[in-house]
């Protein structure tokens, strides 16, 4: 028996060109443009992966995602997020949920909403802790890996259809245009683990940053993380990939970028430690004079 996943991969358009591929992917952004002025989904990032999604479909099936198809996406990630918030308990909004769950049963995808919520509950059961070593955080990076493998596979089951949850997951692994997806989104939450690194420290949030009791040895891991997300050696090189592989150079220099920043930032606060050290010490000998 042929699995969904075998029969998606044969029907993904390897005659696209990088042109045809990079039209695709223009029109899926025009496309989405409105999705930035829209009441959902909620953040430019999440209009950003429909964006994508929308491209990947034209490129499996050659035909592209219907609206009322992407409003049921841009509930489920809205609803994804609020999840999330729920089990990081920061910033959950009920009737947000409540909304957005409503939304999901009346486009009769309640089943896999369960079967995403039960997955998730049970990755947020083995979170792991902050300030630890190497491994724990090896075991963080694991976690976000999970966490961001479940949210692409539940949104690919639901767009591309024919796919369980575990198939979305498992294309993360094997398929080139959720595999790269999947680089992409863990490139960018690298990005967003450095900016919000204070907030999640408070929160107690595992992250590339806070699962090290040492910054400087989190960011030269989360570096390395970066390099492995970014290496291309080991995606395929077919032409219709063409537009994610230019994507995914974008967003590991803005990864980049944002790794030297964290650098910066950690030798500012090892300067300004300093300096207060050295304003109290002269104030201390000035007392005691």
């Amino acid at each position: 028996m042929v699995s969904p996943i075998n029969r998606a991969t044969e029907k993904i358009k390897t005659q696209s060109g990088c042109i045809g591929a990079s039209l695709a992917t223009v029109v899926s952004i025009l496309r989405g443009l409105r999705l930035f002025v829209s009441h959902r989904p909620r953040t430019p990032l999440r209009v950003l992966c429909l964006m994508a999604f929308d491209t990947v479909c034209v490129l499996r099936y050659s035909r592209r995602l219907s609206s009322e198809k992407l409003q049921n996406l841009a509930a489920l990630i809205d609803f994804g997020a609020c999840a999330n918030d729920l089990f990081d308990e920061k910033g959950f909004s009920r009737e947000e949920y409540q909304t957005t769950r409503r939304l999901l049963e009346s486009a009769e995808i309640s089943g896999m909403v369960d079967e995403y919520l039960g997955k998730l509950r049970r990755l947020e059961d083995r979170r792991p802790t902050l300030n630890g070593d190497d491994q724990v955080y090896h075991l963080a990076q694991t976690y976000r890996e999970s966490v961001i493998r479940l949210s692409l596979g539940t949104i690919a089951a639901t767009a591309l259809g024919n796919l369980t949850i575990e198939d979305g997951i498992q294309a993360t692994y094997y398929q080139e245009d959720l595999k790269t997806l999947f680089r992409i989104v863990m490139l960018c939450q690298i990005i967003d683990d450095i900016f919000d690194f204070a907030k999640d420290k408070e929160d107690g949030l595992p992250g590339f940053l806070t699962a090290h009791a040492s910054p400087y040895q989190a960011l030269r891991l989360t570096s390395d993380a970066a390099r492995y997300y970014a290496d291309r050696r080991g995606l395929p090189s077919s032409p219709h990939m063409f537009p994610f592989r230019i994507a995914m150079l974008g967003i590991s220099v803005i990864a980049n970028v944002a790794i030297m920043y964290g650098y910066c930032r950690l030798k500012w606060y090892a300067f300004r430690n300093w300096s207060t050290w050295i304003k109290e010490w002269h104030a201390s000998t000035d007392t005691h004079s």
